[in-house]
C-alpha cells in the first residue's frame, strides 16, 4: 500500500508538468495560426461581404471568480505571448523582439514601398483583408510605407528624424512588434492628412483588427501627434471594443486595468476579456474555450477567450 502511495505522488508532478506543456503549444498554436476571429489567409473581403460587427452590450466589471472556465493555473514562462495588446511608448518598452519566422513580406500581396516590407503574419492577414475592402470600396492607391523595423533600423530613423515627435526612440516603437504599419497614398505622410482614404481606413479598420493608433484628439494621452497613417493590429474584439468607446490603446489597457475585464457578445461569438496580475507567476487560462494571450507591458496579462 505505501509503495503504490509513493508511486502516486511521483505521478501527480509529472502529470502537471505535461498538462502545462499542453497548454503552452495549444496557446502556441493559436498565436502561430492568428487569433481565431475571422482574420485567415484564405478570406477575400468584397463590398458586398463585409465582416460583420454585431454590436452587443458589456457587462459589468468581471472578476476571476466570474469566470469559471478559467480553471488551468499555468506559468507564465510556458505561455505563448502574442504581443497583440502590448502597449509599447514612450514609457513602455518592446521586451520581447519578434522572431524573423513569424514575419511575412507584404509583397506582393499588397502594394508596398519595397519587397523588403515585412508584418508579424497575424498583421498580415488583416492588413491584407483591409486592402482587398479598400480596393473594392474604390479608396485610391494605398499602399505600406513601413512595417516591421529591427533596432537598428528604429535607431538609425530616431537619429535622422527631422521632427523627433514623429518617431519613436528605439526600443520604444510599435514598428519593432511588426504589428504596426504605416499605409499611404503617395511619396510622403502629407497624403494622407484630410484624405478620404484616411477617413475611410480610421473608419473600417476596427472591423479587420486595426486601430489608428494616433487620433487627432488623443495626443495628451499617446504624447504623439495625430498620424492618419499608423495603424496598430489588436484583434477584432479589441478593436471594436476600443472603437465603440473611442479608445486608444493607453485608455484601454487602463480600463481593463480597472475593470479586470468584461464579457460580450459580438459576431456570433461570446467573449471572456480578462486581466490578469501573476502570482507566484502563474495566471489563469480556460480549460475548454478557445484563448490567446498578451501581455499589457504593464505588468499584467490579458486573457481574451471566446465560445
Amino acid at each position: 500500500m505505501r509503495r503504490k502511495q509513493r508511486k502516486s505522488k511521483r505521478i501527480l508532478p509529472i502529470v502537471f508538468v505535461f498538462a502545462i506543456l499542453a497548454v503552452g503549444l495549444y496557446v502556441f498554436a493559436i498565436a502561430a495560426g492568428g487569433d481565431g476571429e475571422g482574420i485567415r489567409a484564405d478570406r477575400t473581403v468584397t463590398a458586398s461581404d463585409p465582416m460583420h460587427l454585431a454590436l452587443g452590450e458589456a457587462s459589468s466589471a468581471v472578476h476571476l471568480s466570474d469566470f469559471p472556465a478559467f480553471t488551468s493555473p499555468v506559468h507564465i514562462d510556458q505561455i505563448t505571448d502574442t504581443q497583440y495588446l502590448k502597449l509599447v511608448n514612450r514609457d513602455h518598452a518592446v521586451a520581447v523582439p519578434v522572431r524573423d519566422t513569424q514575419l511575412v513580406t507584404a509583397w506582393p500581396d499588397m502594394p508596398a514601398r519595397t519587397t523588403y516590407v515585412t508584418l508579424h503574419q497575424t498583421a498580415f492577414y488583416a492588413m491584407r483583408a483591409l486592402f482587398a475592402a479598400a480596393n473594392n470600396a474604390n479608396v485610391g492607391s494605398l499602399f505600406i510605407a513601413s512595417g516591421y523595423r529591427s533596432h537598428a533600423e528604429q535607431s538609425e530613423l530616431y537619429a535622422n528624424a527631422p521632427d523627433p515627435a514623429y518617431v519613436m526612440p528605439p526600443g520604444h516603437s510599435e514598428h519593432q512588434l511588426g504589428l504596426a504599419a504605416d499605409i499611404l497614398l503617395g511619396d510622403d505622410t502629407t497624403s494622407m492628412r484630410g484624405s478620404p482614404a484616411a477617413a475611410w481606413l480610421a473608419e473600417n479598420a476596427p472591423e479587420f483588427g486595426l486601430i489608428l493608433r494616433y487620433p487627432e484628439e488623443k495626443q495628451d494621452i499617446t504624447g504623439v501627434p495625430y498620424e492618419p497613417w499608423h495603424f496598430r493590429y489588436v484583434g477584432r474584439i479589441h478593436a471594436w471594443y476600443m472603437a465603440e468607446r473611442s479608445f486608444v490603446l493607453e485608455e484601454y489597457i487602463a480600463y481593463l486595468q480597472e475593470r479586470d475585464g468584461f464579457q460580450v457578445d459580438f459576431d456570433g461569438k461570446t467573449y471572456y476579456v480578462l486581466y490578469q496580475r501573476p502570482e507566484n507567476g502563474m495566471i489563469f487560462v480556460p480549460e475548454n474555450l478557445n484563448f490567446w494571450v498578451s501581455s499589457a507591458n504593464t505588468g499584467g496579462y490579458i486573457v481574451t477567450a471566446w465560445r
